[in-house]
């Protein structure tokens, strides 16, 4: 027999997810999705559900010490009402999905989902976004890139919930989002990319690169970066080759439904060599 609970404080949630393994559902556009069935048939859940949405203690969108911090059940609509969210994430958000199903998806619920092609964690990886949890065993926080560990795969405790996502605050030069799908709008992802420098008198100061569903995590590569950095724009156009170079070796997409391994790659390599020829 498969639970329902429906806790009426964030306290009360962390008592029933220290007593049951649940599935946690806040909007559950993800969620509901993943246990579809037959059309008329509900859907088929294996293990006790816990319903956050209600939450309100979860339900905030701040500034904490210069960072911006999501609550788990803030929705995409939210974020893009909200004046202190950076525009690369609001860019990205408005490409997901529909009006009605932002108003009810939420940030915290895409982390958790951990799919490849879900869109907001590739400007997650770019900003250097933590993941916090909370149990009644305390809370902590970890990168976004520790916490995603494979294709659906996190490391959250089963009394644990993610209570937000906590973005520190940056002042790039530019910053690009791309997204590759079937179509303009509601579409799944075939590459999502984010890239993002920081040029100070000519020199590149800052510069970062994310890929989108050509790996089994969103893949972002800081010690490549760190390579890159400190050269004047010249010296970096005349490493593009080598840049590519060093990225491809990480983007191992597969063929799907959507579209070929090898269409994905040379999609990539085309929109970062794109980006990056643009520098300055």
């Amino acid at each position: 027999m498969v639970n329902k609970f429906i806790p009426k404080s964030l306290q009360e949630a962390l008592l029933i997810l220290s007593q049951h393994d649940c599935y946690i559902m806040a909007g559950g556009t993800d969620l509901m999705v993943m246990k579809h069935r037959s059309s008329g048939l509900l859907p088929s859940f294996d293990k006790d559900i816990i319903y956050i949405a209600n939450l309100q203690e979860l339900n905030f969108i701040k500034d904490v010490s210069g960072s911006l911090t999501i609550g788990a059940t803030a929705t995409y609509s939210d974020i893009l009402k909200s004046p202190i969210v950076p525009q690369l994430l609001k860019d990205i958000i408005i490409e997901i999905a529909s009006p009605s199903l932002r108003n009810m998806a939420t940030l915290i619920g895409n982390i958790g989902n951990a799919s490849p092609a879900g869109d907001s964690l590739v400007g997650l990886y770019l900003l250097d976004a933590q993941v916090e949890l909370i149990s009644l065993r305390g809370t902590r926080t970890m990168p976004i890139s520790e916490f995603i560990y494979g294709v659906r795969r996190i490391h959250r405790e089963k009394d644990e919930l993610i209570k937000s996502v906590i973005i520190p605050a940056h002042h790039f030069t530019q910053v690009k989002w791309k997204k590759v799908g079937s179509r303009k709008a509601e579409t799944i992802s075939k590459i999502t990319f984010a890239g993002a420098y920081t040029l100070e008198k000519g020199i590149v100061r800052d510069f970062r690169l994310a890929f989108g569903s050509v790996s089994i995590t969103v893949v972002r590569r800081p010690e490549l970066e760190a390579k890159y950095i400190g050269l004047s724009v010249k010296q970096f156009k005349d490493k593009i080759s080598d840049i590519l170079s060093d990225y491809g070796q990480y983007i191992t997409p597969i063929s799907d439904q959507r579209s070929t391994k090898d269409y994905r790659y040379k999609v990539a390599m085309n929109i970062a060599r794109d980006f990056i020829s643009h520098i300055g």
